[in-house]
């Protein structure tokens, strides 16, 4: 399942507030599959739709269409803060191994 990092839920909350979205809302991925591979598309949502999985950290709320749970499965979202606008990205997860 899509790991979200404190410093992504946080970017995708002031993300929220500007888009002034209500409390259900969030942030959502959807994925197309074309002969390059898997493409994401990143949007504000006011809420899952059906047969989403959604995927919470500090308040706020990922949806991921069937295709971008499969895709982003291993996945960890984070953001780089650049100035004053970011950057995100899909990092491997860790294993934890002992």
């Amino acid at each position: 399942m899509l790991v979200l990092t404190e410093q992504a839920a946080e970017a995708i909350k002031g993300m929220l507030e500007e888009a002034e979205a209500g409390p259900a809302a969030g942030m959502r991925i959807s994925g197309t599959d074309d002969d390059d591979g898997i493409e994401l598309e990143f949007a504000v949502a006011d809420g899952p739709d059906e047969g989403d999985e959604v995927v919470t950290n500090g308040g706020v709320s990922v949806f991921l269409d069937a295709l971008a749970a499969e895709a982003l499965a291993d996945r960890t979202l984070d953001v780089e803060a650049h100035g004053d606008h970011f950057h995100f990205s899909l990092d491997e997860q860790e294993s934890a191994e002992s």
